[in-house]
């Protein structure tokens, strides 16, 4: 399955009961960066209000809030890196993994990265995120 169908399937799934039912069926897909992806970076498919979540701006790994700008995973959204996912031309983004193991993709902003969220095949509204967690990040970066 591809990074596309898996988010897909997550963003047309249904609100309310229906949806804490679809959340049950659906791949937990899980941000992994750093040498031998070693970094637990949160979770991609998860609700917004649960701890592990990119979608939770107060949790640790919310994409929204600054913890992660002043910690150790600073680096992967910094503006160059090798393994930052705001780096188009990273050598080695985080990777996107269900809790198996297996690699669905790449956390990154190259539109041209075919593995990529934001490439060819990657899911654009994920990506729109990611690329203005991004442009903040820079902006409030010395």
């Amino acid at each position: 399955m591809t990074v596309r169908a898996v988010l897909l399937a997550l963003l047309l799934a249904p609100s309310g009961a229906g949806a804490q039912e679809s959340a049950l069926t659906q791949p937990r897909m899980q941000i992994y960066a750093g040498p031998l992806h070693r970094d637990y970076l949160g979770c991609l498919t998860c609700g917004q209000y649960e701890v592990s979540s990119v979608w939770n701006g107060h949790g640790p790994f919310g994409w929204d809030n600054l913890y992660a700008d002043h910690s150790h995973f600073a680096r992967y959204r910094a503006p160059r890196d090798r393994y930052s996912a705001c780096d188009p031309f990273a050598a080695d983004p985080p990777i996107l993994t269900d809790v198996s193991g297996k690699e669905y993709g790449r956390l990154n902003v190259s539109t041209t990265r075919p593995d990529s969220i934001c490439g060819p095949n990657g899911a654009q509204g994920i990506c729109q995120t990611l690329t203005a967690m991004c442009r903040r990040t820079a902006e409030t970066t010395p």
